[in-house]
């Protein structure tokens, strides 16, 4: 899968200023996995006071979601991430590097003023790819 997914950061364009890539390309045989938005619920489905409480419980909901679908967080391509409430971006890359590892997809963070229900301060979507394997 080393080539199925390239990331890259153009050299006329300012450098990424966290883990991702300016740029993402997936090979045409990949399907294509587009996850809704998944927010920092527990089990019991209540969300947690803090911020990065729910930050770190959306990311482990998608891990356990690509587990699910047999790929891995280097299958992920595109992360999208909505903050009501602010994260240190320090704070951020720790938790994610701790669940997901050293990833850099294209993402973007976004601050809004509202998610769906109210108590929500994350929500995260994620596009993934998953290629063919290859017969030996």
């Amino acid at each position: 899968m080393a080539d199925s997914i390239t990331f890259r950061n153009p050299t006329t364009v300012a450098p990424p200023f966290g883990p991702y890539s300016h740029v993402a390309a997936v090979r045409s045989n990949a399907e294509l996995l587009y996850f809704s938005g998944q927010v920092g619920l527990r089990e019991d489905g209540s969300a947690p006071d803090f911020v990065d409480e729910q930050y770190e419980l959306a990311v482990k909901t998608i891990d356990a979601i690509l587990k699910d679908s047999a790929l891995s967080p280097r299958n992920i391509v595109k992360l999208t991430t909505y903050l009501v409430k602010p994260l240190a971006a320090d704070r951020l890359r720790t938790i994610r590097h701790s669940i997901l590892g050293d990833i850099a997809p294209a993402a973007t963070l976004l601050y809004v003023p509202r998610l769906a229900a109210e108590g929500l301060y994350v929500e995260i979507d994620v596009v993934a790819a998953r290629f063919p394997q290859c017969a030996s």
